[in-house]
């Protein structure tokens, strides 16, 4: 992470998705966006601003913005708007049309991979079988 941060003269901006990912990782979560140097930007798709803000307080996550989208191509819309270097998400669906040059981590939990199987689910539209 430290090459990522030196490659730029300003600090890189962290987008988060907040369901499945903010609530099930709280702790790492909250302390990353804490000390995070760049601006730290939630992006998730659901209804209810006031909801998600009141969310992100008893998470304990801090924030620059809070941006709430209505499609699966509104995240990757938002991640070029706002300049997004790192985008951490639970959905692949989420992850397809974010360009090349954002670096993407795919967060594991049981809406994405099977822990009996211990395989990742994905969809036809998601995934490519090699």
């Amino acid at each position: 992470m430290a090459e990522i941060m030196e490659q730029s003269t300003s600090p890189v901006n962290l987008g988060l998705d907040l369901d499945g990912l903010l609530d099930e990782a709280t702790d790492f979560f909250a302390v990353l966006a804490r000390i995070w140097p760049g601006k730290v930007i939630i992006i998730s798709y659901r209804n209810g601003y006031a909801k998600a803000e009141a969310d992100l307080k008893r998470l304990g996550i801090l924030y620059d913005e809070l941006i709430l989208v209505d499609s699966f191509d509104g995240k990757a819309a938002v991640i070029v708007e706002k300049n997004v270097g790192i985008y951490f998400d639970d959905q692949p669906e989420m992850l397809q049309n974010i360009p090349e040059g954002v670096h993407v981590l795919l967060f594991r939990n049981g809406g994405n991979f099977d822990f009996e199987d211990q395989r990742w689910i994905f969809s036809n539209r998601t995934a490519k079988l090699i």
